[in-house]
């Protein structure tokens, strides 16, 4: 099994309903490839943990190179892991910006549950993982 993490910028600022959409689509393909994971979005940044068969991943990441709805995407981890963080989500999601959400999105924590920290800062793989792993398990039921 691979664990990769990315970062990017939007290139427009996703409303709440392109979102929900986004996410829907994102747990229908993850579904079908057999990954888990975690996407958050914050002022225009987006921080994914994808995990999966290695090529399922391939796949999906070449598919995301070219996304035009994000630029500015750095590779922050890709390594080999015996188990996933998130086995049981096809995509764990997390908006920060928008409490709104909370009522449409299963799974979805407001921002004011924990401090923020913006994924556009993240540079380095483990704490970007850190970070995801701690919205996880600090998300609201």
């Amino acid at each position: 099994m691979k664990r990769m993490i990315y970062c990017s910028q939007a290139t427009v600022d996703f409303s709440p309903d392109e979102l929900v959409a986004l996410l829907a689509s994102s747990r229908e393909r993850n579904t079908a490839s057999g990954l888990t994971g975690m996407l958050l979005y914050s002022n225009q940044s987006f921080l994914q943990l994808l995990e999966g068969d290695p090529s399922a991943l391939a796949e999906t990441y070449t598919r995301i190179t070219v996304d035009k709805r994000h630029t500015n995407l750095r590779l922050l981890m890709n390594v080999d892991r015996p188990e996933p963080l998130f086995p049981d989500w096809t995509m764990g999601f997390e908006h920060v910006d928008d409490e709104e959400l909370a009522e449409d999105i299963a799974g979805f924590t407001p921002e004011l549950a924990y401090p923020l920290v913006n994924p556009d800062l993240i540079s380095n793989g483990g704490v970007a993982q850190k970070l995801l792993t701690l919205y996880g398990k600090n998300r609201i039921s």
